[in-house]
């Protein structure tokens, strides 16, 4: 059980997604809401339940003119604070990448040489001060 918590600019949209996360079926005992100072609401939430809980903030939130950009909004914004970068959904990503090279290298001798090389020589080296 984890807690989703999410600050409203009004106490209205905080109450407008409290009743509709309990038409969406999440009991009222999961809930706290504070309508003192910033409105706020936390609900207690199952790892399944998570993504739906914030949809239906997110829902309730875009019906509020005041309600955004949130940190999240603003963390995601340009240098110049005017815009927001598109996110890629992971699906988006793989499609992209359709294939991909596998390629094989055979030992290096030479190399293999100087890596005995030198761990004999700190063999040697430790020798000396035991």
């Amino acid at each position: 059980m984890r807690y989703v918590t999410h600050q409203f600019a009004h106490a209205e949209t905080l109450d407008r997604a409290q009743r509709w996360l309990i038409h969406a079926g999440i009991a009222p005992d999961r809930m706290q809401a504070r309508h003192q100072g910033v409105p706020m609401l936390a609900v207690a939430a199952e790892p399944g339940e998570v993504d739906g809980i914030e949809m239906v903030i997110d829902a309730a939130e875009l019906a509020d003119p005041d309600g955004g950009p949130s940190i999240w909004h603003v963390a995601r914004m340009e240098p110049t604070g005017t815009a927001i970068r598109e996110e890629t959904s992971s699906r988006e990503v793989r499609q992209g990448e359709a294939s991909f090279a596998l390629t094989w290298h055979p030992v290096d001798v030479i190399a293999d040489e100087a890596a005995r090389s030198q761990i004999e020589q700190v063999k040697a080296f430790l020798e000396r001060w035991e």
